[in-house]
C-alpha cells in the first residue's frame, strides 16, 4: 500500500495546537514497525506520538494490508462475509469486525465530504435484499430483525454520487429519514428536481421536508391551537416514476408529476431522456 505524503496528515492529540491541521511540517517518522512498515509519528509541537493508521479503517487490525484490501474489495462486490471468509481464507469474526471498523470510516468520511451540494436532480431509490430469510419465512417476533430490509439511497442521475443511504424497513419513517438527511446536505436555499417511485411515502415526506411552514390563523381563543399551513416552495419541482408490470406500452413506464411539470420536463432533457 502506498504511504500517503506526511503533508496529508495531522495530530491526533486534540489538545495540540496543531490538532486536525494538515500540511503544519509539525510530524516527523519516529519508527517504522511490522511486516507492514507502518510509520510511528511524532508532533514536533506536543511530543505526541502515534501510529499512521490512527483513525482509519486499519487501526488495530491484525491482518496483512494486502489481505485486509482484499477482504473488503471482496465485501464490495458483494460477497457474503461467510464466502469472504473462505476467499481470503481468515475467520468470519475478523471479516465481520473489518467490516463494521471500515463502514464506520466510511461513513465519518461521507458526512465529513458530502455537504454543501447543489446538483440539478436528486433520485430516491430502493434496493431490496433480506437478512437470515426473507420476510414470508418470519416469525412475528421475527420481523424486526429479519426479513425484507431496504437500502433507502439518494443519488445524483448525472454524476451517481450516493446523497445518502438510509438501511431498513420499507417505512415512512424510514423514507422520511432518508428525505430529511438528503435535504441537509444540499446547499442551503437549493432546490433540486426531486424523483421517486410510487410509493406512498415519499410524497408526505417531501413536503414536510423541503416545504414552507405558516401559522394557521385561530379561529378564537380558546381550544387548541390548529397545526401550522405546510405548503410546496417556489422553484421546487418533483415527479414519480411508476413502473407497471401490466401496462406493456412505453415498457410500462408512467412520469406522473406532482410539482413543477415545466421544470421536470427540462430536468429530464439535460440528462438525456426524452
Amino acid at each position: 500500500m502506498q504511504r500517503p505524503d506526511l503533508a496529508t496528515l495531522a495530530c491526533v492529540n486534540a489538545e495540540c495546537q496543531s490538532f486536525g491541521r494538515t500540511g503544519q511540517g509539525n510530524l516527523t517518522i519516529r519508527k517504522v514497525y511490522g511486516k507492514d512498515n507502518i510509520r510511528l509519528l511524532r508532533c514536533g509541537k506536543c511530543r505526541e506520538e502515534f501510529s499512521e493508521r490512527r483513525h482509519t479503517a486499519l487501526f488495530n487490525t491484525k491482518v496483512s494490508e494486502s489481505k485486509a484490501e482484499a477482504i473488503i474489495d471482496h465485501l464490495d462486490e458483494g460477497c457474503s462475509i461467510r464466502s469472504t471468509s473462505r476467499l481470503t481464507k481468515v475467520s468470519k469474526v475478523t471479516v465481520s469486525r473489518l467490516l463494521k471498523t471500515s463502514g464506520r470510516h466510511a461513513q465519518h468520511f461521507h458526512d465529513q465530504e458530502v455537504h454543501d451540494l447543489s446538483p440539478q436532480a436528486v433520485q430516491f431509490d430502493e434496493q431490496w435484499s433480506f437478512v437470515q430469510k426473507k420476510q414470508k419465512n418470519c416469525t412475528p417476533e421475527e420481523t424486526h430483525e429479519a426479513g425484507d430490509f431496504w437500502d433507502h439511497t439518494a443519488i445524483t442521475p448525472d454524476s451517481k454520487l450516493i446523497v445518502s443511504l438510509v438501511v431498513g424497513k420499507r417505512t415512512k419513517d424510514k423514507t422520511q429519514e432518508l428525505v430529511s438527511d438528503t435535504q441537509s446536505r444540499l446547499r442551503k436555499g437549493h432546490l433540486p428536481t426531486l424523483f421517486s417511485d410510487g410509493y406512498e411515502g415519499y410524497e408526505p415526506s417531501i413536503l414536510e421536508t423541503f416545504g414552507r411552514r405558516y401559522k394557521a390563523p385561530q379561529a378564537n381563543l380558546s381550544g387548541r391551537p390548529r397545526l401550522d399551513i405546510i405548503r410546496w416552495p417556489q422553484g421546487l419541482a418533483y415527479a414519480q416514476i411508476i413502473k407497471s408490470t401490466k401496462d406493456k406500452t412505453n415498457d410500462g413506464i408512467h412520469l406522473k408529476v406532482i410539482r413543477g411539470k415545466a421544470k421536470v420536463l427540462h430536468t429530464l432533457s439535460l440528462l438525456g431522456y426524452n
